[in-house]
């Protein structure tokens, strides 16, 4: 069995910038000044010694461009109707599908369904990277689409994807789904 430790940390980074914004959206916080659990957070999540300085590097500099973008601050903001993190079991083809909706809220009378992605891009075609990531997610972010608008079959529904590190929402097209 061949380890991807760098791809394991990402994963586990992922992780811990999550629970970081579900926290600062529940609390309405406008600054980050957690920065001192995250080490705590990042060691539960099973980063090893050796990566632990960059991990938690890295989870505070997503944490931090969020608050300081203004797309971030949007996020984070009191809505109507929002959670994060929000669980949803629903029935897709007579399976039963668990699903995790990492934002959504209602704005201007739309469903916003937000999906973070901590992927870090250094190359130099952003664009092309995040209209790669953008269809790759597609289908993610139509599922829940389809699974809220079930619920609200009136209200349109939206999606995006946003990318604490690079300071980017990325509005996706979801089909069928208002």
């Amino acid at each position: 069995v061949t380890f991807d430790w760098a791809g394991t940390d990402a994963m586990r980074i992922g992780l811990v910038v999550h629970r970081c914004l579900q926290h600062a959206a529940e609390r309405q916080l406008t600054d980050w000044q957690d920065a001192g659990r995250v080490v705590g957070m990042l060691i539960e999540e099973g980063v090893q010694p050796a990566g632990l300085s960059a991990a938690a590097q890295q989870v505070n500099q997503a944490m931090q461009t969020t608050m300081r973008d203004e797309q971030g601050q949007w996020l984070m903001a009191a809505h109507e109707n929002a959670a994060a993190e929000l669980p949803l079991t629903v029935v897709v083809e007579g399976r039963i599908e668990r699903l995790v909706i990492d934002r959504t809220f209602i704005a201007d009378g739309v469903r916003w369904i937000i999906d973070y992605k901590t992927s870090r891009h250094e190359g130099s075609d952003l664009e092309g990277f995040l209209a790669q990531e953008a269809a790759r997610y597609t289908p993610q972010l139509t599922r829940y689409a389809a699974a809220l608008h079930s619920l609200e079959p009136e209200r349109a529904v939206r999606a995006a994807l946003y990318f604490p590190l690079l300071s980017v929402l990325r509005e996706v097209t979801v089909g069928g789904a208002g």
